[in-house]
């Protein structure tokens, strides 16, 4: 009998509106699978391990905000076309990011979330090798920048609280050559295939912020 009493409660609880609340702090963390688009070649070498991004906002006026990101990635090479091959392409990403976060619905329980970040990627590839013995790949590692826009969907528990889904599309200003990575000693490319380094992520991400600001 209590149980039923509490329940309805509980409920009203969990739906009931909430007020719009911006804050002047938010960190921002998502984990989200890489999934190399585009360049073919790409495509074909590598696909994603994990993706963690972590990152902190701050709101400038009504849900617009700048903020700082660090994003770390791994992906491994394909075994549908390069078997027994274990090279890694570990990526770190710096960037500076710029957006806004709006309210959806009548409840004030989902929060849209839109952003572009530019910064600099630096990109390793582990355990790289070619079949020949002493002799190394042209190129096991570089910098450069890169762009990302992103859009998230985050469904509020708390007013500064929230869990939703992430997606982004990274660019690199750098194009994947397989033929730098020695790649085509272990499998067949195309030399007119070599395209900007792009892939699309997306996953899981979580909201949180602080420090409540007037409107």
């Amino acid at each position: 009998m209590l149980a039923q009493d509490v329940t309805p409660i509980a409920l009203a609880d969990e739906t009931k509106a909430l007020k719009k609340k911006y804050y002047l702090f938010s960190p921002r963390v998502s984990i989200t699978v890489p999934h190399p688009i585009a360049n073919t070649s790409f495509k074909r070498s590598f696909v994603g391990i994990y993706e963690v991004s972590g990152g902190l906002n701050v709101m400038l006026y009504q849900g617009l905000f700048i903020g700082a990101t660090y994003k770390n990635a791994e992906l491994k090479i394909s075994q549908k076309n390069i078997s027994n091959y274990d090279a890694l392409m570990a990526i770190n990403n710096v960037a500076v990011k710029v957006g806004g976060d709006w309210y959806v619905g009548d409840k004030n329980r989902i929060i849209y979330s839109m952003a572009v970040s530019g910064g600099k990627n630096w990109t390793k590839f582990p355990h790289l090798m070619r079949k020949l013995p002493n002799e190394r790949p042209a190129t096991t590692s570089y910098s450069t920048t890169y762009i990302e826009p992103e859009a998230n969907l985050f469904f509020l528990v708390e007013s500064n609280f929230g869990i939703g889904a992430t997606i982004s599309y990274t660019i690199f200003n750098r194009i994947f050559d397989p033929y730098e990575l020695s790649l085509n000693e272990w499998a067949a490319y195309d030399k007119n295939s070599p395209g900007v380094t792009q892939y699309l992520s997306f996953g899981f991400g979580f909201y949180y912020s602080f420090l409540k600001k007037k409107k």
